[in-house]
């Protein structure tokens, strides 16, 4: 682990502050929160009004608070004030349901273990004698939770989206990561400190960038900058209205200034066991894998009149299982990456899928997921990788494909 001077420590404290202000703005633009206030303070009447302090506090639209700190290492001294501080600010203000202690996703696992410890410590999840090794005591804590940046983001959203359907929350939150990830790949402090090894520089949500970057293979002594979009302006929409398979677009400019290189992303975020990930006709299916197959037109024309594999009878499965064999890979990178798709620019294709699970996120080329989907235990109906279906209302008028998000 790096020794830190005290001005080093102080630098790397206010980036601290400033990474996670990165992500409060963030939530202010998605509505999640109503108002941040930064360096709060207050106190009790008739005694100093600025004695207890955090360094965010957060109001919700339904009026509860959270106070929030930030640190970048497990020093209990500094926690133990922030303990002080959280008890009397909940005495002072009732709104206030929550204190919480944020620390970077890049840390040390020595001191990643330590916050986590301490997370557990003050849940009374473990005995406290298993951390300290002392009497198996419960501990008392003004504070609620010791947790990472990218976990305090899924924690913003989900109190946020707690009043949402299953079907609103998933549409919200899966905008929402594209527009996240977007902001996280053009956060100036993320690349300079993944070019420059700035130690002292904290960036937001670094982990995910360093990941990111690390898959594309940019090379970082010949790029100048990164840019990146989840804007549809930008990316554009297909001919049909419809969104592209690309939902974050990056930009690398190279040392001549003059040189622009794209790299193409889908982003899938989900808890659901399967998906949909694909909805055209049987024409458009045609036109992408062979549009002069004259048994593959009838077979997948039969299917989508009757929409379901009970209907449509195993004699006709056994003979589009045998049909769709040759085109499997062409398949699925039109369904995943958009290839093969009419009338669309090279942006618009994903070239990387990126899978956000809980508090990480995984990413893969095109070609490795179409290799992962290709595996004999990943398929599903008609010898592919998908389930075969229709959405509500579209029997008769096109095939909707579901799929197992791989990580």
């Amino acid at each position: 682990m790096p020794q830190f001077s005290n001005k080093d420590k102080a630098e790397r404290g206010a980036n601290a502050k400033k990474s996670l202000e990165n992500i409060l703005n963030e939530c202010l633009k998605y509505s999640y929160i109503k108002e941040i206030v930064s360096d709060f303070h207050c106190g009790y009447e008739n005694f100093d009004s600025k004695q207890f302090y955090s360094n965010f506090i957060v109001t919700f639209h339904d009026g509860t608070k959270w106070i929030l700190y930030t640190t970048t290492s497990c020093r209990s001294d500094r926690i133990k004030g922030n303990q002080w501080d959280s008890y009397n600010i909940k005495i002072i203000d009732k709104s206030v349901k929550n204190s919480i202690l944020i620390y970077p996703d890049f840390v040390p696992k020595s001191e990643l273990d330590l916050f986590q410890a301490y997370n557990l410590k003050i849940q009374n999840k473990v005995p406290y004698s298993e951390i300290s090794n002392t009497n198996n005591k419960l501990y008392y804590s003004a504070i609620d939770h010791v947790i990472s940046q990218s976990e305090f983001f899924e924690m913003i959203q989900n109190y946020a989206n707690i009043n949402l359907s299953n079907g609103q929350k998933k549409d919200k939150e899966g905008n929402v990561f594209e527009s996240f990830i977007a902001a996280i790949l053009s956060d100036k402090d993320n690349f300079y400190k993944w070019k420059n090894d700035k130690q002292n520089l904290i960036g937001t949500n670094f982990k995910f960038y360093k990941k990111i970057l690390d898959k594309l293979g940019i090379d970082r002594n010949s790029v100048w900058s990164i840019t990146a979009t989840s804007d549809k302006k930008v990316i554009g929409v297909l001919e049909s209205n419809g969104n592209p398979k690309t939902d974050v677009l990056i930009r690398a400019f190279g040392s001549g200034k003059n040189e622009e290189v794209n790299y193409t992303i889908s982003c899938k975020k989900t808890n659901a066991k399967s998906v949909s990930v694909h909805q055209y006709s049987a024409k458009d299916f045609l036109e992408v894998l062979d549009k002069n197959n004259s048994n593959l037109r009838k077979l997948l024309f039969e299917f989508q009149e009757v929409g379901n594999l009970r209907d449509f009878g195993e004699e006709k499965c056994n003979s589009l299982t045998y049909e769709l064999k040759p085109y499997l890979e062409k398949l699925i990178r039109w369904v995943i990456g958009g290839y093969g798709g009419k009338n669309r620019t090279t942006i618009q294709c994903a070239d990387y899928i990126l899978i956000h699970d809980e508090n990480d996120i995984y990413i893969h080329t095109l070609d490795e997921y179409v290799k992962l989907l290709l595996q004999p235990n990943n398929q599903k109906h008609f010898g592919t990788p998908f389930q075969w279906t229709y959405a509500s209302g579209r029997k008769g008028k096109d095939i909707q494909l579901k799929c197992t998000i791989i990580k």
